[in-house]
């Protein structure tokens, strides 16, 4: 597992959640320690670490809600999200394009995302942390520039 980032971790502090840096400790315990025994009513897993996947199902408690950010959980098959089928948890992941479209074929999810940006209910500038002027720029991003410790989220600014 990588190290974590900062960034990322104050980001989540910001909006109220504990940050659980699991780096060369098991997960599983620290939850159960924290917690306990009661293990997790509401997780975000916005790390994209296979470990963490696959200890979900270990970390979370029966009718548990998940935000699943990022599908990156590099080594891992995503079947393992069945153990959860047991656990009866809600799961909330981002997709592009899910919930359909609107009359203009643009993607719902997306309408409500810019609107929610739009009125202020929540506030993105933070989790900008590259911008590229052209397309052509946006190579740099499919050919791994995501991968960067800092990276967060990047938006193209084209101008008119």
């Amino acid at each position: 597992m990588s190290e974590p980032n900062p960034i990322k971790q104050k980001l989540a502090v910001e909006f109220g959640a504990e940050v659980t840096d699991a780096t060369g400790n098991d997960l599983v315990e620290i939850v159960q320690e924290k917690t306990k025994g009661q293990l997790i009513e509401y997780a975000i897993d916005a790390c994209g670490a296979g470990t963490v996947m696959a200890s979900l199902s270990r970390l979370i408690r029966k009718q548990a809600t998940v935000l699943l950010y990022g599908y990156g959980h590099s080594g891992v098959d995503l079947s393992i999200l069945n153990n959860l089928q047991f656990l009866e948890a809600t799961l909330v992941c981002s997709t592009g394009a899910s919930g359909g479209f609107d009359a203009d074929l643009r993607p719902t999810t997306y309408r409500k995302a810019l609107e929610l940006i739009a009125t202020k209910q929540i506030e993105v500038a933070s989790w900008i942390t590259h911008r590229y002027p052209s397309l052509e720029s946006l190579s740099a991003v499919f050919s791994g520039e995501y991968r960067d410790h800092n990276y967060i989220k990047g938006i193209l600014t084209l101008k008119n």
